[in-house]
């Protein structure tokens, strides 16, 4: 081929490669009118870092060891890597491919035979080096380029969204089980408490001067304050090993830190950041708008295969009947060819794919759209549930302060006469169970703050 032919060749093929077909991926920009309760909409980089919520020591620790040693993130890494790898070969396809082939043997065969192609007469000498390259026409070869680097970055922000919610499983659960210890210490608390009310009742019983309904009454009560710890116990060894499980260990002990009681909170007001911070901050909704980039690509990708493709191909080497003919000008082989195939009648098939490829684009959509909303009714519910159990704890505590005065005023009128022990076994158990919402309630608070951290994306 002379030369001045190959210069508008080329040109002809560039042109034809920017033919791009399918639909093209735009980000839509948000605005979303949204206005959190309670909340100061600040900028919120310092306050996403999981160590500015969490200042214990042994809960740091906690973390830090399941974000190292989690089999859940090891997995989701794992898929991160398939991804990366798997967006480079599909790159790999967009340039011409290099290979060679080397032959040699020999047999004989009749003329009949030779004139059809049936077998070698003499022997076979062959090296070639092989280029095929598909001409991205329509651009399908770049869809899925980008398909794949998009399906990389999903599975990296799918990472980032496992840790913000291992992150956030190990607080709760260790809030939770400085919950269960403190409740431990009341039960066995009011269990010391009871069992002194029953020695000295039944002294009392044994003098005559109080009756033994009295006296089966303070052992009912303090059998229900002992069987009270073997069931916390059992809480507390769940929770243990639960956390164990996370930090991808058998079963154990867990260190302990401060008491919820002791727990730094979040300042006031929060600093939330602005609505729209969000979207580009939470995790879950960068892979979901990701995931609507990769079906895009992929619905251009079915688009483009519903048209011709274009190859060249070319070999360079040498090929004879003799080794020592076999580097020589008479040996040379040097062809290019073109090809060009592509679907003619397949009874709708590739069409239909391709509708179906658009259909997808609508889906991850929707569930972008779902991920956008749930996040920011996420922020909101965090921080009404932090105001509501701040509130509610602060009356707890009120509400035990009353019950541990009005058990002693109980306790005061029975010795003197005034009152049956039926009136101190009330007060004894408002007094048990307002211990254990006022426990509760403080422990509510500090996960609100965890949900607080896992709705707002931070950890990663």
């Amino acid at each position: 081929m002379r030369t001045k032919h190959i210069l508008p060749i080329a040109v002809a093929l560039v042109a034809l490669s920017g033919c791009m077909v399918g639909p093209k991926y735009q980000q839509e920009q948000h605005d979303p009118k949204v206005v959190y309760s309670g909340a100061l909409n600040a900028d919120t980089t310092d306050l996403l870092k999981w160590t500015a919520f969490y200042d214990d020591p042994a809960l740091v620790k906690l973390i830090q060891t399941t974000l190292d040693s989690n089999r859940t993130l090891w997995l989701t890494a794992a898929r991160v890597e398939e991804a990366r790898l798997l967006a480079g070969a599909v790159k790999a396809d967009l340039y011409p491919q290099l290979g060679f082939s080397a032959k040699a043997g020999g047999g004989s065969a009749g003329s009949e035979a030779r004139r059809i192609g049936g077998g070698v007469d003499g022997g076979y000498f062959e090296v070639m080096g092989r280029l095929n390259w598909e001409i991205d026409i329509w651009g399908r070869l770049r869809h899925s380029n980008r398909a794949a680097k998009a399906f990389y970055f999903e599975q990296q922000y799918t990472r980032h969204a496992v840790q913000v919610s291992l992150v956030a499983e190990v607080a709760g659960n260790y809030f939770l089980l400085r919950d269960l210890d403190n409740r431990l210490l009341i039960a066995q608390r009011t269990m010391a408490s009871r069992q002194k009310n029953t020695g000295f009742i039944s002294a009392r019983f044994d003098k005559g001067w109080t009756s033994e309904v009295d006296k089966l009454q303070a052992i009912q009560q303090e059998q229900v304050a002992a069987a009270a710890i073997p069931n916390i116990e059992r809480q507390i060894r769940q929770v243990e090993n639960a956390l164990r499980v996370l930090q991808g260990l058998g079963p154990g002990p867990i260190e302990r830190g401060r008491t919820n009681a002791a727990q730094p909170l979040v300042p006031e007001p929060i600093p939330m950041g602005l609505p729209s911070q969000l979207l580009k901050r939470r995790p879950d909704i960068i892979a979901a708008e990701f995931n609507l980039q990769r079906q895009t690509e992929r619905a251009g990708v079915a688009v483009a295969e519903r048209f011709p493709t274009l190859s060249l191909t070319g070999l360079l080497g040498f090929a004879s009947p003799e080794l020592g003919t076999l580097l020589t000008g008479d040996g040379a082989v040097a062809n290019g060819f073109g090809g060009l195939a592509g679907p003619l009648f397949q009874w709708n098939q590739r069409r239909n794919i391709a509708d179906a490829a658009k259909q997808r684009i609508v889906i991850a959509a929707a569930e972008r759209d779902q991920t956008v909303l749930t996040a920011f009714a996420d922020v909101d519910n965090a921080l009404e549930f932090y105001r509501s159990y701040t509130v509610e704890n602060q009356a707890r505590q009120i509400q035990v302060d009353a019950a541990r005065k009005q058990l002693e005023l109980t306790m005061a009128r029975y010795d003197f006469g005034y009152t049956s022990y039926l009136e101190v076994i009330i007060a004894e158990n408002n007094l048990l169970s307002a211990e254990f919402e006022e426990s509760a309630t403080r422990r509510q608070r500090l996960t609100s703050v965890v949900s607080l951290f896992r709705a707002l994306g931070g950890g990663w």
